[in-house]
Formats: C-alpha cells, structure tokens, sequence
C-alpha cells in the first residue's frame, strides 16, 4: 500500500474533476498535509469538507488565479509555509473546450495558453525555489492524449498547450535531476468530469470498454509521487483505457 506519512502536497484544480479526485486519493493514503487551490471558491470549499469528512485531514483551500506569475509565487510560497515543507505538487488545472477550427479567438487561444502552459509553468518554478532548499520533491503534470494525437471534438488551442506541457515537463525534468526534484506527466483519454460532460464520449470507442473516472488518473498519480517511482522522471503514463498506444 502507497503510504505518505509526513509528506505534503499541493494540488491545483482542487475544486472538482480530476483535482479533487487526486487529493481525496492522496488524503486516503495518508498524507500528512494537504493544500488545494482553484478559482472555484465555493467547490473549493466543498471538496476541502468532504476530504475532511472522510479522512479526518483538515485541508488547506487557497482561491487563487494561476494564470499571473505573482498570484503563482503568493500560492506556493502560502503553501509552504502552512504546511511547512512541499512534497507534492499536483498541476491538474485546466480548461478546454469544445468546437471548430473558426470557434478559436486570439482571446481564447490567449486563455487557454495562460492556464494550461504560462500557469502551471510558473508553479512549478515557484515550487522548485522551495525542493531544490529541501534537496527533493516531485511534481506531476496533467496533460492530455490529445496533446500527442491532436484533438476532435476540442478545439486545436487545448491539445497544442498539452503538448507544450509534455515539452516542459522533461525540461524540467532534467533541470531538477540534481536536486533529486522528479518531474512527471500523466496524460488521461476519455475522463468523465465536469468538464467534459457534454463530450458526448462513446464507451465503445474504447478497447477497455468504458469512459475513465477521476479515480483512475489519481491513481496513477499516486504512484508518480510515491516512493516506488523514485527512479521514474522525465516520464509519461497514459491513463486512456487502451485508446492509443504508443
């Protein structure tokens, strides 16, 4: 059994989806401290009560809007310090949507980049300030099966910034080697979450024979972070039910 005794971690997209399924599956497997964040303070707030409920660990919310370099620096350095160490670090989230090529707008191309690729890049800068002190850490992102096939139903802005994600995760990679700072990604297929509800998603699509849960990519999440991957970075789990294989 994953154990994270006295280890802590900071999960971003905490709000619902596949954020809060990471934390809820993190705060299962003992986690010693937990922060979550999003711009969805009153499902923040819920997700926080529920972990609560089940667990009994008393979770740190914070609001905040990842897409502003300072915003990121006040997150984690607030993290950390609540918590007094940073472990974890947990990038899920995200945003997409559905249409066609002629949907896309400077605007949106813009917003979907300053989540998905600017946001999470600054994170995890901020985040590395604080392990490469400790001389350790892991972070694991969230990118996309899309990101390596491109996307259909969503437009061409969300698999271009999953793959810019794939990119930066083995930069970083390599950049934190040194200090024993493991970098990730897991990239789920057809999931169903909030987000996706209106995908529209056909179980028969997939060779496994369902559409993936929240659960399934925690829990590939879970292993990423634990110590039975600590010779694991720079890496890619796919989490799709068999959809593509590479």
């Amino acid at each position: 059994m994953f154990t994270f005794e006295g280890k802590t971690a900071l999960v971003t997209g905490g709000a619902g989806g596949i954020g809060a399924a990471c934390a809820k599956m993190f705060a299962r497997h003992g986690i010693g401290a937990m922060t979550i964040t999003d711009v969805r303070r009153e499902n923040l707030l819920r997700t926080a009560g529920e972990i609560e409920k089940e667990t009994g660990l008393t979770c740190i919310s914070i609001d905040a809007d990842i897409r502003k370099e300072e915003s990121d620096s006040l997150l984690v350095a607030e993290a950390a310090d609540r918590m007094g160490r940073l472990d974890i670090l947990v990038n899920c989230a995200g945003i997409s949507r559905t249409g066609k090529l002629y949907d896309v707008t400077e605007e949106q191309w813009d917003f979907t980049f300053n989540i998905n690729v600017k946001g999470l890049f600054f994170i995890c800068r901020e985040a590395f300030k604080v392990m490469e002190k400790q001389r350790s850490g892991c972070i694991i992102n969230l990118a996309s099966q899309a990101a390596r096939g491109g996307g259909i139903l969503v437009t061409p802005d969300y698999p271009s910034s999953k793959a810019a994600v794939l990119t930066l995760t083995k930069s970083l990679a390599k950049l934190g080697a040194s200090n024993s700072i493991r970098v990730n990604t897991v990239s789920p297929g057809l999931i169903a979450t909030e987000m996706t509800s209106s995908f529209g998603y056909d179980p028969a699509a997939v060779p496994l024979g369902r559409i993936g849960t929240g659960d399934d990519v925690a829990g590939a999440v879970l292993f990423l972070a634990s110590d039975y991957a600590s010779y694991i970075t720079g890496a890619c789990i796919d989490v799709n039910g068999g959809i593509a294989m590479i």
